[in-house]
């Protein structure tokens, strides 16, 4: 539990970054130094609506090593390291970072030191070898930063939230630098509400959540460090998976900087990179598509031809997954998606309308709905006529919010393999659905909803193909390699006849 902390405790401070020179242990936890456990919280604004504020009894504040300014904490459970390499433990233990204050330095706070009822022991984390030679090593090369004043941080900085961990020249290049998903003032009286020295802010609190730190960061006016130039693949992640964009507590007299302003200080505060700063970054990805689908795609509802769309590759509680089963037997090992292709091409109408999982009055009108509902601007007063639906079924209005919310269908332009929604495709494939609402990440100009062919056209060529192409790899081209994939595809016992491929 956040109050349960104590000072030599290594506290997670950072979630893992998109690193392209290696994640080394330690990375992201930071030596504890100090704990006030406030009890006392009527700095929060009054009245919030805000859950954790109306929720919050106590709050932790950590003063750890490395960081620029003091951690409010979430109430409830944080990570801890249960083993630190002992080099670097007696190492920032002989070197503290913060000054001693022998007082709290908030309001209605109290230094924590005693054991806690949570807790048998004060004791931290066991102490074990270095894992890199404590011998002092030429730096590596870190990206380049500069510094600017706490007030003109803004959301999307890269801010410095550890400036160290031992040994000093193990650090990798943007280890440390977090991306900011919140910025709030605190100034004039408000800060006697907070803080029991008023002086330690300097004329003014800049409070910021920080993507990975799972609390309000605390800083007093003062010249903090932020990456010139971020790489573009980690910013695009840490984008798309927002840690918290908000305040975690609402505390009375914060005010949001305005965004404008904070732009035009920023350029005028920023230098350009050195030239060889992008080369710092190589990319992860393995093409450029893939590379230009996580810089430049978008994640939601839009229209994808049926054609498209890979095959099922295992559907769970299929009342025909046995049968399913016995085609893939007669594939080579790992071409179940085949064997599901083959599959629909095998079941007729009746099977289908007997499946459980195509049990619906109107799957066009259901498609339709959906795109209708994805296209409508986030959260307007058309989306919410939309989500009514009323001119569906009742049974088809559940399907319907099942294809917009939990249930939908999922797939990234590209990937061999749907993250969701198995079922719900094979009920509008067998519908002659021909353009299906997917849920996932495309490029936003791509146009992925012209139809090739219809299901079953499709199915038949993907069987087809595939017999094709391994019976022209097992065997030498001939008359009979000619023929041969039509039969093979036609009457699955022929296959057991085939040479194995190697």
């Amino acid at each position: 539990m956040s109050t349960a902390l104590r000072p030599g405790d290594y506290l997670q401070i950072a979630s893992e970054r998109m690193a392209v020179d290696g994640v080394p242990d330690g990375e992201g936890f930071a030596r504890i130094e100090r704990v006030e456990v406030i009890s006392d919280i009527g700095f929060l604004a009054q009245g919030s609506a805000h859950v954790r504020t109306r929720a919050a009894r106590q709050i932790a504040v950590v003063f750890c090593h490395g960081m620029p300014g003091p951690v409010m904490l979430i109430e409830g459970d944080q990570w801890t390291l249960g083993e630190v390499d002992g080099e670097r433990a007696r190492w920032d233990s002989a070197h503290p970072w913060w000054p001693e204050m022998p007082a709290p330095l908030f309001t209605g706070g109290r230094l924590a030191t005693e054991p806690h009822p949570f807790r048998s022991s004060v004791q931290g984390p066991e102490l074990v070898p270095p894992t890199v030679s404590s011998e002092p090593q030429p730096p590596r090369h870190r990206a380049a930063v500069f510094g600017k004043p706490a007030h003109t941080l803004m959301v999307g900085d890269y801010l410095q939230i550890h400036a160290l961990r031992h040994p000093e020249w193990d650090m990798r290049i943007d280890e440390g630098f977090h991306r900011v998903e919140w910025i709030g003032h605190l100034t004039g009286d408000a800060l006697a509400g907070v803080l029991n020295d008023p002086d330690w802010a300097r004329g003014r609190l800049t409070l910021a959540s920080v993507h990975g730190l799972s609390g309000i960061l605390v800083l007093p006016e003062v010249p903090v460090t932020v990456l010139v130039q971020p790489n573009p693949e980690r910013r695009r992640s840490d984008e798309d998976e927002a840690w918290h964009e908000g305040p975690f507590y609402e505390l009375a007299g914060v005010t949001e900087p305005d965004l404008t302003e904070q732009q035009h200080a920023d350029a005028g505060l920023r230098p350009e990179p050195p030239g060889s700063e992008a080369a710092l970054y190589p990319s992860r990805f393995s093409s450029p598509a893939q590379r230009a689908l996580h810089l430049d795609g978008v994640t939601r509802i839009r229209p994808v031809a049926a054609s498209r769309l890979p095959w099922p590759h295992g559907l769970f509680k299929c009342p025909y997954g046995e049968r399913a089963k016995a085609l893939a037997a007669t594939y080579p090992k790992g071409h179940s998606k085949t064997a599901h292709a083959e599959l629909f091409t095998r079941l007729n109408e009746q099977d289908f309308a007997a499946c459980p999982y195509h049990q619906a009055d109107d799957w066009k009108a259901i498609a339709e709905a959906v795109l209708t509902f994805a296209r409508a601007e986030p959260d307007s007063d058309e989306q919410d006529r939309l989500y009514h639906a009323t001119h569906l079924s009742e049974r088809d209005r559940a399907w319907f919010r099942s294809l917009i919310g939990g249930g939908r269908i999922w797939w990234d332009t590209g990937h061999q393999n749907l993250t969701n929604g198995q079922h719900r495709l094979c009920a509008l494939r067998a519908a002659g659905v021909e353009v299906i609402p997917v849920y996932g990440r495309h490029l936003p100009d791509n146009d992925e909803a012209t139809p090739s062919q219809d299901a079953q056209t499709h199915a038949r060529r993907t069987v087809e193909d595939f017999w094709s192409a391994h019976t022209n790899a097992v065997l030498k081209p001939s008359l009979l390699s000619t023929h041969l994939p039509r039969l093979l595809a036609r009457y699955p016992r022929l296959r057991a006849l085939l040479p194995k491929s190697e």
